[in-house]
């Protein structure tokens, strides 16, 4: 996996330089044609050299060539998301959706921490479905999510003294919002192939962690990356009645980076990606329902 990435990571540093190397190539190839084209124009011996009259409307030909080639680099430059862009993480699923709808997308990995992997589930459905039948992508997800068959403090409650402590009757009903995704997830898969929209194979997992990240990535070379940014005291949904510790992230400001952008989001893509890869070693299956 890491010599993999490795290679990756040389072939975008070479196109990279190729791009580089290309660009500055053409623009001295056009400026030469110019340059020529102008000297057989005004110098006899060169014209007669290169036994051609019409010099000056190639050169300026090639001229408008050079600029038109400059500009256009530098509108298809312009075109790309700037790299370290904010969105919002209720519009994740419009960035889901333009890659899930790409014709060039046959085969879509997606990789997620988050809280209960409604933020995922949500838009991946939604978007596969939107697909006309035929369209036969291969997509791939796993979701990383706490571990709530064990006590933690948030969520949770707030004991006499004011401080967080656990909540096991709100960590069940949080744990069933899990399976409740998977279930969605299933769902979806079943109607997805046959109607050959898409082959989808959806993992979950469970970690021993504070749920307080989250980031979506997507066939490695994109990343969303945030935070659940409020914890809020509210009403429980689930008996007894009192008040417990949640957080709060739909609304949160999520980071968009892109490996294509730069060394930057190649960087921050790359440590998120190897993040994701090693608590994914580390974690465990999702508890059975009657475990």
């Amino acid at each position: 996996m890491v010599a993999a990435r490795g290679l990756r990571a040389g072939r975008e540093r070479f196109g990279d330089r190729w791009a580089d190397a290309e660009s500055a190539v053409t623009k001295a190839l056009l400026l030469g044609v110019f340059l020529l084209g102008l000297v057989a124009q005004f110098v006899q011996p060169v014209g007669d050299a290169l036994e051609g009259k019409a010099y000056l409307g190639g050169a300026i030909l090639s001229l408008v060539g050079y600029v038109l080639y400059a500009e256009v680099r530098e509108l298809n430059r312009r075109m790309l998301p700037e790299s370290g862009s904010e969105i919002r993480t209720s519009d994740l699923r419009e960035h889901i959706e333009r890659v899930l709808a790409s014709r060039r997308a046959r085969r879509i990995r997606i990789d997620a921490i988050g809280y209960t992997g409604e933020t995922v589930q949500s838009p991946v459905s939604r978007s596969l479905e939107a697909l006309e039948e035929g369209a036969r992508r291969e997509v791939r997800v796993r979701i990383l999510v706490p571990d709530f068959t064990v006590p933690m403090a948030i969520p949770g409650t707030l004991d006499a003294e004011g401080r967080a402590v656990d909540d096991p009757a709100y960590r069940a009903y949080q744990l069933d919002k899990v399976r409740w995704n998977v279930r969605e997830f299933r769902v979806a898969a079943r109607s997805l192939r046959e109607s050959r929209r898409a082959e989808m194979d959806v993992q979950f997992r469970v970690l021993c962690i504070t749920p307080l990240l989250k980031f979506c990535l997507i066939n490695g070379d994109e990343l969303f990356d945030g935070i659940y940014d409020k914890v809020v005291q509210e009403s429980a949904p689930v008996p007894p009645e009192r008040q417990i510790l949640d957080l709060k992230g739909y609304q949160a400001v999520l980071t968009h980076w892109r490996a294509e952008s730069g060394a930057a989001g190649r960087e921050k893509v790359a440590q998120r990606q190897d993040l994701f890869d090693t608590l994914w070693r580390l974690a465990s299956p999702l508890p059975d329902a009657h475990a």
